[in-house]
């Protein structure tokens, strides 16, 4: 099984969102939308490039334990031919960043192990809470742990954008 197995391709526009209706339903993927931006859990600027991909990971990819536990995953990722972006999708106000930290952390080494990294040029990792949209500098001693940890740049942040 190989993550790509589950990819599709982002139409060509100058931006698009990706959402999770999780709280609807727990057993929903996420996925794109490219019309109701207030429902968007975070956005990708794609500048109408048309080398786009999006995996939905959560409740799409299985990750189980030695012991046939299920293991945390994050919601999505996007790449292209050099980048992968592995991402957190959060709604809620406090509490929320060491989850998805434990979430994306969890995904990359699960990746790593089927994939490989090092196919990527860039790898980045973004935790994107719609109710904290915009980067937090608090958070930048975890972001270096996190890429000691995972060799992947992590932004606390919900607009996802320089993708090469």
């Amino acid at each position: 099984m190989s993550f790509f197995d589950y990819a599709e391709k982002a139409k060509p526009v100058q931006e698009f969102g990706i959402r999770d209706d999780g709280k609807k339903s727990s057993e929903l993927p996420a996925y794109l939308d490219y019309e109701n931006k207030k429902d968007w859990n975070a956005t990708v600027v794609s500048e109408n490039r048309s080398d786009f991909n999006f995996i939905p990971v959560d409740n799409r990819i299985p990750y189980y334990d030695k012991q046939g536990n299920e293991r945390k995953r994050c919601d999505a990722m996007v790449y292209t031919k050099q980048t992968v972006v592995f991402i957190e999708l959060k709604d809620q106000m406090h509490n929320w960043f060491d989850d998805a930290v434990e979430q994306l952390k969890s995904t990359i080494e699960h990746f790593d192990n089927v994939d490989g990294l090092d196919k990527f040029r860039f790898k980045k990792a973004y935790a994107c809470n719609k109710e904290h949209p915009h980067f937090n500098y608090h958070y930048k001693e975890r972001m270096q742990q996190f890429y000691r940890d995972t060799g992947v740049t992590l932004r606390p942040e919900a607009v996802i954008k320089g993708i090469r």
